[in-house]
């Protein structure tokens, strides 16, 4: 699947033949139907972008989606461009979920607040800057369902984790993922197999503390590493001024995975 011709805002010289343009409308359309973000439908697929470009819902929501994908936001598509790639791929995990050896999002659903503020960020402060954040925190409600991003192996029995709730590790062959704060009625065990886009577990309940939203607090390692994921100060991961992860050395930020990811919901 390709696109002849640059589509979009005129102004940037695109030609905006009628084909061309049909393809990025019905693209828009499913994307934003799929994700349930409104600002990404282009309101119709007629093959045509209205003059001025100020005044086109077709550019604007290739705006919207260059933002969402993290591409510089310029109001056209190229063909084989970053922003046609990331498009066709967003479309195409919507239609039918995960490829084979591709990872997915977590959730089959967005979250339901950005994973790169403070606090759900990686590296934000914790006990009053004593500690860094070691993970991304994707809000989502009480007992949404957690797909693993790719296929992988349980390494160890769940286990209690934090208020109540616990952790699941599983080693995604390029990557391990601490998948924390998840109910304790998971049922899989040490050796399981799993699949992309499988359900692991479920968003749990943190009982004690007061949170804006229960979360998959989701922690990254490249596995180079041995033992216990959580470890003393002295042999942390630390922030770049020296803040303790209090995670073992090989901990990674997940943030621009997660970025990807959430092109590609699970099925």
């Amino acid at each position: 699947m390709n696109i002849g011709a640059v589509v979009g805002d005129w102004g940037a010289g695109a030609v905006n033949a009628r084909q061309d343009v049909e393809c990025v409308q019905a693209l828009l359309t499913r994307l934003a139907r799929r994700l349930g973000r409104t600002a990404l439908d282009p309101l119709g697929v007629d093959g045509s972008i209205a003059r001025p470009p100020a005044t086109s819902s077709t550019v604007a929501a290739i705006r919207a989606f260059q933002a969402y994908a993290g591409v510089g936001v310029d109001g056209w598509i190229a063909p084989g461009g970053e922003t046609w790639r990331r498009l066709v791929d967003a479309a195409s995990a919507c239609a039918g979920g995960p490829a084979a050896g591709d990872a997915c999002f977590p959730f089959a659903r967005p979250a339901v607040a950005d994973w790169t503020h403070a606090p759900r960020s990686f590296g934000s402060n914790r006990s009053s800057g004593r500690r860094a954040h070691a993970g991304c925190d994707l809000y989502a409600p009480v007992g949404r369902q957690i797909h693993a991003v790719r296929d992988g192996v349980v390494m160890r029995d769940p286990y209690p984790f934090y208020a109540q709730t616990d952790a699941l590790e599983i080693d995604h062959g390029d990557f391990v993922i601490r998948y924390g704060e998840i109910q304790q009625d998971c049922s899989l065990r040490q050796g399981d197999k799993v699949t992309g886009g499988q359900v692991i577990a479920r968003v749990g309940l943190l009982v004690g503390i007061s949170v804006p939203s229960a979360m998959l607090h989701l922690e990254m390692y490249d596995g180079s590493g041995q033992g216990s994921l959580t470890v003393a100060e002295s042999a942390s991961a630390r922030r770049a001024d020296g803040v303790p992860y209090l995670r073992r050395a090989d901990l990674m930020d997940p943030t621009p995975f997660l970025n990807q990811w959430k092109l590609r919901l699970a099925p």
